[in-house]
């Protein structure tokens, strides 16, 4: 089955770059957003609901490219559930929660009850319809995502000062409320966050090493590398460690650089988000420089080093530059081995 298929819910981060949405007391939507969406997908997947992200880092979405991408990570799938995370200004106080014309209010009660239970103040749940077009939802979050229910959650008013310091201290707990409403909208058991088991995975805790995980886990040192990819013994907290063997690895590999993100390296190597998390088995979006990720073997045209080769005769003989041929193979010198195989796209 396609990946993209089974995404039960799309979690999708309000604004981002240079749009920060809302502003005030020294906090910016786009931020709390990022936060707050980061938060409920790591949930969802502990939880074993599975879900995607609209984007993972401090990124502008125009109105278009939203939807496109909305669409593109589940195939235009209209069976999936869509959560916008946004924060609310204009001085009021308190949650409120919009859902869409088409749909029942009843995921739109269970969210707002949860948020209330922790411990923020309840506003309403509501509707907005289109002034041009009253049978048409306001929000084009709602209106043109081809969800089968698309709820836009705001956690707050950013420019009231109680609401403020709630946000900032609080938003985690609120988003916890979603999340525990989704489990039971879709009727997955729900646990509360640190009691979940991780079969197959293991979460890198303050003062891990790999000696204390192999104690844990009984598994041995190197294969905890090997599995993992690991290239040495560093950890970093929130790391997700696989605890058993990969299925369907294909033979190559992808070293994350400074800048880049699932969308792209997906992108890169034309599979969709979803198919590059499933064959990583990740568990946390959020990449590091020089984590290693399985991709699919490229198709590309590929040329053998000669004797008397140099970079820029290879370069000329297939129309690049020379800095061109080093980045498409991750190249950080001029060095090269007779025998050694670059990749030419």
């Amino acid at each position: 089955m396609n990946p993209k298929n089974t995404i039960e819910v799309i979690v999708d981060a309000g604004h981002g770059g240079m749009d920060s949405g809302a502003i005030g007391n020294n906090l910016q939507e786009k931020d709390l957003t990022l936060q707050a969406a980061k938060y409920m997908y790591k949930r969802l997947q502990e939880l074993g609901i599975p879900s995607i992200l609209t984007r993972e880092e401090d990124e502008y979405l125009p109105k278009e490219e939203r939807i496109k991408r909305i669409k593109d990570l589940t195939s235009n799938n209209p069976n999936t559930i869509l959560i916008s995370n946004h924060i609310n200004a204009g001085g009021g106080e308190g949650a409120e929660v919009v859902y869409s014309l088409k749909n029942n209010p009843t995921l739109a009660n269970l969210i707002l009850d949860n948020i209330g239970e922790a411990g923020q103040i309840k506003r309403k749940i509501y509707q907005r319809r289109l002034p041009e077009n009253p049978n048409l939802d306001y929000y084009y979050i709602l209106r043109e995502s081809g969800s089968r229910e698309p709820v836009l959650v705001e956690y707050g008013f950013i420019d009231n000062k109680k609401d403020s310091i709630k946000l900032k201290n609080n938003i985690e707990d609120y988003v916890e409320g979603v999340v525990k409403a989704i489990a039971e909208y879709l009727g997955y058991p729900y646990q509360e966050p640190g009691t979940v088991p991780t079969k197959d995975t293991y979460i890198v805790q303050k003062g891990d090493t790999l000696y204390s995980i192999s104690k844990k886990t009984s598994i041995p040192i190197e294969e905890i590398k090997r599995i993992n990819n690991l290239t040495s013994n560093t950890l970093s907290i929130g790391q997700v460690l696989l605890l058993k063997e990969k299925n369907n690895i294909s033979p190559s590999t992808y070293t994350v650089k400074k800048g880049d993100s699932l969308w792209k390296i997906a992108k890169e190597y034309k599979i969709t988000v979803p198919e590059l998390i499933e064959m990583n088995q990740l568990k946390d979006l959020t990449l590091q420089i020089g984590q290693v990720l399985i991709v699919p073997q490229n198709e590309d045209t590929t040329y053998t080093v000669q004797k008397g080769d140099t970079l820029w005769s290879i370069a000329k003989k297939f129309n690049l530059g020379v800095e061109e041929l080093k980045e498409i193979n991750q190249l950080a010198s001029n060095l090269l081995s007779i025998g050694q195989i670059l990749k030419i796209q």
